[in-house]
This record gives structure tokens, C-alpha cells and sequence, in this order.
């Protein structure tokens, strides 16, 4: 396993398979990446995951964009299966009733769904689509297929008076959740601050809702479970020393060019070597970069 010089190992690898989405989300910060228009082939993913596992990178989440626009995603989700990684996917759940059983079948891990409101509207106002329905039909389908489900909920003004009822959402269906904090990137001040809300006021909430508080290794999240079972991920990522203490995320971008942490701006650009298929270069390059990490937040 690959560690840098602060001592963290490197496990976890977000795959942005693609900058297309057919979303218009007012918050987006797009991975922190480029918006480019190159894509990697399904091919050259499963090359890059072939190495990246037998470096120690276990976790594989796979997002974009929208990563259910990729042309080859369930490729991808079965390539990091047959290495010996395990898939997970980000999406906004707007085709995931469309894949849901290929992606059950691909051996995909769990699923992360982005519903920021259970109000049409406000659904509607922080995407740009009125397709809320359709998305509740995208989880109902992977509920059906055996999928795990997360909801991701970024806490924002407009909906923070629904934290209680996206926790009850997702308790019914025994799924866990990741209540977000919005990060200053990607977004005007003007807007940041429209919209951002501080998540004391939420932790506050969950001590009184939970039966128990745990603390996850990985990014050191703290985690509050309810009556129900369902795990409750508070994530509090801008400037957060003791998240940056304990990450162990890479990021790949669509076009093959890596990048150590959301916040920093260090490239590698590994596609050469990838549809060069070097193995030996490309396994000294991620190595090398790896090493080059740093705790953006300190």
C-alpha cells in the first residue's frame, strides 16, 4: 500500500468518467477538475484500474458529470470487479431506473443518489430539472435489484427546514445518508453565501435523533446512527484539519489526468501512458504522485 510523507495511504480513487450532465446544478463544482471534452475509452479505464489496484487503490467511485451518461459504465463498473476493486457510482438518479439491473449485475458496490429536496420546486430550482419523480422511480428500481443506496444531501439554505425529512426518507428505505456542507468552490462568494449553511445547528439535530455517534477512519467523518439503522455521514470538508488528516482519495479526470485532493491544483497527466498501455510507467508515475501528497487543510 502506497502512503505519502505524512503517513496516509492512498486507497480510495474517484473516477470523473465524463464532464457531460444533463443537469444544471446552481453548487456544482464539477469534482474540482477541468471541463474538458476528452474522454477515456472503457478500454483505458480498465487498464488504469488494472495497475491502481495492484498499487493498493481499493475503492473505485465512479462519477462524472452525470457517470451514467458514459457510454461505457457498467464497462467500467465490471473492469474494477474482475481487478479485485469495489465500484460505487455518484449520480443524479435521473437514468438510474434505465440501469439499474445492469448495474446490479455489474457488481456495483452501492449507490450514491443526489436528492438535495423531496419538493419538486426546490428540486427543480437547485438543478434545473423538474424530474424529482423520476428519480424516486431510479431508487425504487435499485432498491429492487439489491442495490445499497446513500443519499447525498447538501444542506443549503433552501432546504435545511427538510433535514428532518430527507433522514425519515431515507430511514424507510434503509438507506444510509451523507448530510454535506457546501464548499466555497465552484460558486461565486455572492452565491456561496447565499446559499451556505454552517452544519452546527444539524450536528445539534442529530444528537438528539441518533441512538449512537461513531467516528469513520476514513477522512475521520463523524457518523450518528438512527433508530432505524440507517448511518448518518456528516461531512464537513472545508477547512477541516482533521478530515485532510486521515483522507485517502485520488481523483482521476475524464481525460486521464490525475489529481491529488478537490482543493489543490497539482496535475499528472496519465493518459499518454495509459493508451500506451506502459504498465511499468504508469505504476511509477501514480506511485510517485502519490508520495507528493499533502493535507490541503492544515
Amino acid at each position: 500500500m502506497l502512503r505519502d510523507r505524512f503517513g496516509r495511504p492512498a486507497t480510495h480513487i474517484r473516477l470523473s468518467v465524463t464532464n457531460r450532465c444533463n443537469y444544471s446544478c446552481i453548487y456544482c463544482h464539477r469534482e474540482g477538475l477541468d471541463r474538458v471534452d476528452e474522454e477515456l475509452s472503457p478500454e483505458d479505464w480498465d487498464f488504469l484500474v488494472g495497475v491502481a489496484v495492484k498499487l493498493g487503490l481499493k475503492f473505485y467511485k465512479i462519477t462524472g458529470g452525470e457517470p451514467l451518461l458514459y457510454g461505457g459504465i457498467v464497462e467500467v463498473v465490471n473492469s474494477v470487479r474482475r481487478h479485485g476493486g469495489i465500484p460505487s457510482i455518484t449520480t443524479n438518479g435521473y437514468l438510474l431506473e434505465e440501469f439499474a439491473e445492469s448495474l446490479a449485475r455489474a457488481g456495483i458496490d452501492h449507490i450514491n443518489v443526489s436528492i438535495h429536496s423531496l419538493k419538486r420546486d426546490i428540486y427543480a430550482a437547485l438543478t434545473g430539472l423538474d424530474s424529482l419523480d423520476r428519480v424516486l422511480a431510479g431508487v425504487e428500481k435499485a432498491l429492487k435489484w439489491g442495490i445499497k443506496l446513500k443519499i447525498n444531501y447538501l444542506v443549503l439554505k433552501p432546504n435545511v427546514d427538510e433535514v428532518s425529512d430527507i433522514l425519515h426518507f431515507a430511514s424507510s428505505y434503509s438507506a444510509d445518508i451523507n448530510l454535506i456542507e457546501l464548499i466555497p468552490l465552484g460558486v461565486s462568494r455572492e452565491l456561496y453565501e447565499k446559499l451556505h449553511v454552517n452544519l452546527d445547528s444539524v450536528v445539534q439535530y442529530l444528537e438528539t435523533v441518533s441512538v449512537r455517534k461513531d467516528m469513520e477512519s476514513f477522512q475521520n467523518r463523524t457518523v450518528y446512527i438512527l433508530p432505524s439503522g440507517s448511518r448518518v455521514y456528516v461531512i464537513k470538508g472545508y477547512g477541516n484539519p482533521l478530515m485532510c488528516a486521515a483522507c485517502s482519495r485520488i481523483r482521476i479526470g475524464p481525460n486521464g489526468r490525475m489529481k491529488l485532493c478537490l482543493y489543490g491544483n497539482f496535475y499528472q497527466d496519465l493518459r499518454p501512458l495509459i493508451e500506451a498501455r506502459k504498465e511499468a510507467e504508469l505504476t511509477k508515475a501514480i506511485a510517485s504522485a502519490i508520495e507528493m501528497r499533502e493535507p490541503y487543510f492544515r
